[in-house]
C-alpha cells in the first residue's frame, strides 16, 4: 500500500508540473502599444523568418546613410515595443544618436509566429534572424548591428555569441547569468507553486517539451570569448533576476572593456526608465567606442520631432 501511494503522489507530482511547465512556456499576446508613429513619422513593417522557418514580424526604423544599426530583444511575456524597458523611447535615443533600428517579436510573443519561449535555448534562431535583417536594410557588416536585450532578451543575446561569435556588441539589462539558477529563484512568481515543484517542471519541460534549459549558461559563453567586450547593467533591486547574476556575468568576463553599471533604486529592466540619462550614457558610450567614432548624419527630422514629444 505504501508503494502505490508514493507511486500515486509521484505521478500526481509529474502530471502538475508538466501541465505547469506546458502552461508557464506560452505567454500572452500583448498589444504593439505605443505605435510605431510615437518612434518616428516613417517605418517599415517588416517580416522573416528565423533559421527554422518561424515567422517572425517588427518594425523597421532607417537613418539615412547611417554606417551602424541596433537590434533590440524584449524580454519574456513582452513584445517589440510593450514592456517596461521602454523600447520605443530607447529606440527613439539611438534614432538621433545615427543608429537604425530594428525592433521585432521573439517566437512565441507579439504578432511573430511559434507557441512559446525556450528561455534562451532557441531563440539566438530568432536573434541571428533579425541581425541578417537588419544589416541588409543598412547595408552594413552584421558587426556593425548592436545586441541591446532586456532579461531574457539579454540572456539569448548572449547565448547568439555562443551561435556566432562574429557578431556585433552586445549590451544587456538585467540578463541571467544561468537558467537553472534563474529558474530555481524566481519559478514560484510565475507558477504559484511550492519551490519543491520546480524541479519537476524543469524535468518534465526537458522530457517532454525538449527544453533543456542547463545548457543555458550565458556566463560560460561570456567567459569562453575573453576577446569581446560587453555592457551587463543590473537594477540593485531586481526581484526576478537579482543582482548576483549581474556581478557573476561581470566576473566571467576576461576582458578589460567589459563593463558591469549597478543602477541604485531600480527593478527589474527598470534602469532607463529610472536613470535615463546615465542609462544613455552607458549604452552610447560603450557602442561607441565599440563600433568607433560615429560619422555625422543627417537624422530626419520627423525622428528628431517624435524624439522631442517622447521626452
Amino acid at each position: 500500500m505504501v508503494g502505490v501511494a508514493i507511486t500515486a503522489l509521484l505521478a500526481g507530482y509529474l502530471a502538475i508540473s508538466f501541465r505547469v511547465a506546458e502552461t508557464v512556456t506560452r505567454v500572452d499576446r500583448l498589444p504593439l502599444e505605443p505605435s510605431a508613429t510615437s518612434i518616428a513619422a516613417t517605418h517599415e513593417d517588416v517580416s522573416f523568418r528565423n533559421r527554422d522557418g518561424i515567422p517572425l514580424k517588427g518594425w523597421w526604423f532607417e537613418v539615412a546613410r547611417a554606417d551602424r544599426a541596433a537590434v533590440i530583444v524584449h524580454g519574456r511575456g513582452r513584445n517589440r515595443v510593450n514592456s517596461d524597458f521602454m523600447p520605443a523611447q530607447i529606440a527613439k535615443l539611438l534614432l538621433v544618436h545615427g543608429y537604425s533600428v530594428l525592433l521585432f517579436d521573439l517566437r512565441g510573443h507579439g504578432e511573430s509566429g511559434g507557441t512559446r519561449y525556450t528561455l534562451g535555448i532557441e531563440e539566438p534562431r530568432d536573434i541571428l534572424a533579425a541581425i541578417d535583417l537588419a544589416a541588409s536594410k543598412a547595408d552594413i557588416d552584421r558587426a556593425r548591428v548592436a545586441l541591446i536585450g532586456e532579461s531574457l532578451g539579454g540572456g539569448s543575446a548572449l547565448m547568439t555569441v555562443q551561435a556566432d561569435p562574429t557578431i556585433g556588441p552586445v549590451v544587456t539589462d538585467s540578463a541571467f547569468a544561468d537558467a537553472d539558477t534563474v529558474v530555481s529563484e524566481s519559478a514560484t512568481k510565475y507558477t504559484n507553486l511550492p519551490s519543491w515543484f520546480t524541479p519537476g517542471i524543469v524535468l518534465t519541460s526537458r522530457l517532454f517539451l525538449g527544453l533543456d534549459i542547463s545548457q543555458v549558461k550565458p556566463s560560460r559563453v561570456v567567459a569562453a570569448h575573453p576577446e569581446r567586450p560587453f555592457l551587463f547593467i543590473q537594477c540593485v533591486d531586481d526581484t526576478t533576476v537579482p543582482l548576483h547574476h549581474g556581478l557573476d556575468l561581470k566576473a566571467a568576463s576576461r576582458n578589460a572593456r567589459t563593463e558591469l553599471w549597478i543602477v541604485p533604486g531600480c527593478e527589474h529592466v527598470m534602469a532607463f526608465a529610472t536613470h535615463r540619462d546615465e542609462w544613455a550614457d552607458h549604452v552610447l558610450g560603450f557602442l561607441g567606442r565599440e563600433l568607433g567614432n560615429e560619422k555625422p548624419v543627417r537624422v530626419p527630422a520627423g525622428i528628431l520631432a517624435a524624439a522631442r514629444r517622447g521626452g
